[in-house]
């Protein structure tokens, strides 16, 4: 995934400063020479003549008073044909052309914040000429006009640094966005850095597996809808979203959905999307309604996946604050709000669902995060299937009374795949309250919630227990229901189990703090019941498709299932008996690998794991449980154990602790 460098080294400038961006300048040329992202000077190429000189439109009377030299750089626009420096915020996240400047046209015109964000790629020299270039007649793009040259330095400072400048991407908005289908690819004339390397695929073993998926989106938006739209289904439509992007209803959205798609694609840095969501979330410059809602919950979930993890507590609580402002946990917000367009309403209706599973599943793994929104009433109807949200064919909308009386009625009812994922999570809200409760209580409310989420698995259709459908295609919302299921069982019973090991105190990663607790059926029960959700876990591991495509909540899951593994592995199995119990290991680690890819928070996370194995072999060997000379030289679990050894005790303390 690509990020910006640190240039915590560079002088404060202009750059740096958003509020001076908000300024006009425009009758200020010669400041709009030194600050301008593309501005060039001759005391400049003096000081740094590696660099191109540029030449950036000003002011208004400047560029009147160099029309001649305007016009002939049009009539040369075939022969010299570059980009400006560094293109400003809006014009990027709108996949359009930027003619640079303190303020931009474009920005000008719409009366909108200019602001710019450094490029992290670097010079890479004079352009290449292709042909129809260097007096070769070349066919005219509709709509884009040439760029006039643009090379320069942010400030003094920049040059002394020797940081290079360089051209920034060419974003043309083409209108074939606005017709494709909803899931289907971006078009090849959206000139986006450049078409992106696919992610490549890796197998367990570590080779690497060869592509058979074809052409892969090479533009964040996308890359969105590629690989994590149907997974967290709340935005519109991509044909719907594009639209509103196209007539700037939805700024901060936009920058999310772009923030999400470009952590698939090595070549988008993803910084750049983060700085820009961050500048305008600090400066308060978004409109407060249900789309800068499913912004920040899209941001929420990147920057934990990203591995921010106290970032993205602060962004859900504002998403969570924002979602009861306007009122999305009431059932005429999307009446009021959806312009009488079912699938406008559908898609607020999903969004406060969405924000309410997300936050059952962030409070399980962000110590930063409280399911403050399972008490907050809401008469918000079901969403329906994902197939209908996309096809437009929006039917009458249950609620969730209708659901509980579902057990009830004289013949099954089978409800979206939404609604058991809905239902998964308030059972989770369950296990949360449990651990609130004193002993006087928790025996009995133990029991009680064990029931709930085996009357859950109970009660599923034939149709939901299938995850993966008729054309081998697995039902995303389906697998996270069946993922919240298993995490909320091991969560219940591990405490109370044979798998523990000693009280520690640090919070790390995807486990909350714990201690060993009595137990309310015998250990055994407790262990069992452990092992039986942890296999669970790794038949969804072992579900076809790419592993990316399932929510990044799933790497938290699977470091749950790997601490049963590893505990059970440790304490439990008699050496030689373990070849079952160790490919689960070795599933669990290469899961656990193949998300590290994409998500951050999986390389952490397959540290952690590591480093529970090197602690609970080295405590067994101790006690001549384990030989380290029983273990073959190329099994699996040795190598795990000698990486563990490297990994700080803070790192992965409380993965040890119940």
């Amino acid at each position: 995934m690509a990020s910006h460098t640190s240039t915590s080294h560079i002088p404060l400038s202009a750059a740096a400063d958003p509020a001076f961006w908000t300024q006009d300048l425009s009758d200020s040329s010669s400041l709009a020479l030194h600050l301008s992202p593309g501005a060039s000077s001759t005391t400049q190429e003096s000081v740094h003549d590696t660099t191109p000189p540029a030449q950036t439109p000003k002011s208004d009377h400047s560029q009147s008073s160099h029309s001649a030299q305007n016009a002939q750089s049009t009539q040369n626009a075939a022969t010299t044909r570059t980009s400006v420096a560094v293109a400003c915020v809006p014009c990027r996240s709108r996949h359009l052309k930027c003619d640079g400047g303190v303020r931009c046209s474009r920005c000008k015109a719409d009366g909108v914040e200019c602001t710019y964000i450094k490029s992290r790629r670097g010079w890479k020299g004079k352009r290449k000429s292709k042909p129809g270039e260097n007096g070769t007649p070349a066919a005219q793009i509709p709509g884009q006009d040439a760029a006039n040259i643009l090379q320069g330095t942010l400030n003094n400072g920049l040059a002394h640094n020797s940081i290079p400048q360089i051209p920034s991407p060419e974003y043309n908005y083409s209108p074939e966005l606005s017709l494709a289908g909803p899931l289907s690819s971006a078009p090849a004339s959206i000139g986006l850095l450049s078409a992106a390397p696919s992610i490549p695929q890796f197998n367990l073993n570590g080779t690497q597996r060869p592509n058979l998926g074809g052409s892969q989106p090479a533009d964040p938006i996308a890359a969105f809808y590629h690989w994590f739209y149907l997974s967290h289904p709340f935005c519109l439509p991509r044909m719907r979203l594009v639209d509103v992007f196209k007539h700037r209803r939805a700024p901060l959205l936009e920058l999310a959905v772009q923030y999400i798609g470009s952590s698939f694609l090595p070549a988008v840095p993803t910084e750049m999307y983060k700085d820009a969501l961050n500048r305008t979330i600090a400066n308060s410059n978004y409109p407060k309604d249900g789309y800068s809602a499913q912004a920040l919950l899209l941001f929420a979930i990147g920057l934990h996946a990203n591995n921010d993890i106290p970032r993205a507590a602060q962004i859900f609580t504002m998403a969570q604050a924002l979602t009861l402002d306007i009122g999305l946990n009431r059932i005429d917000f999307a009446l009021l709000h959806g312009n009488n367009d079912p699938v406008l309403e559908e898609s607020w209706r999903r969004t406060w669902w969405s924000m309410y599973t997300a936050n059952g599943m962030m409070a399980a793994v962000n110590p930063g995060v409280r399911f403050t929104l399972k008490d907050v009433h809401s008469d918000v109807p079901l969403p329906c299937e994902n197939d209908e949200y996309l096809s437009g064919n929006i039917p009458f909308s249950r609620t969730i009374q209708d659901y509980d009386d579902a057990a009830f009625a004289p013949e099954e009812i089978t409800f979206s795949s939404f609604t058991y994922l809905i239902d998964a999570i308030r059972i989770l809200g369950k296990v949360f309250e449990v651990a609130k409760l004193d002993s006087t209580f928790e025996y009995h409310a133990v029991d009680v919630v064990d029931s709930y989420l085996v009357n859950w698995r109970l009660h599923l259709p034939a149709s939901k227990m299938e995850i993966v459908n008729g054309e081998g295609q697995i039902d995303e919302l389906v697998f996270q229901a069946h993922m919240v299921n298993a995490g909320s069982t091991i969560m219940l019973h591990r405490p109370r189990s044979n798998l523990g090991f000693t009280r520690v105190e640090n919070v790390n990663v995807c486990v909350q703090p714990g201690q060993i607790l009595l137990p309310t059926q015998t250990r055994e029960i407790h262990t069992a019941k452990c092992l039986t959700s942890a296999e669970n876990i790794s038949s969804l591991i072992k579900l076809p498709g790419s592993l990316i495509n399932h929510t990044p909540f799933f790497t938290c899951v699977v470091v749950m299932a790997s601490v049963v593994h590893l505990s059970y592995w440790s304490f439990l199995v008699p050496d030689g008996q373990d070849d079952i119990i160790k490919q689960s290991i070795r599933l669990d680690v290469g899961t656990l690998q193949q998300y590290s890819h994409t998500w951050p928070i999986a390389s952490v996370v397959l540290g952690q794991v590591r480093g529970v194995a090197h602690t609970l072999f080295n405590s067994k060997k101790a006690m001549s449980i384990h030989l380290w000379s029983s273990i073959a030289q190329d099994d699996v679990i040795r190598g795990v154990i000698e990486d563990g050894g490297s990994e700080p005790l803070e790192n992965y303390s409380q993965l040890i602790a119940p």
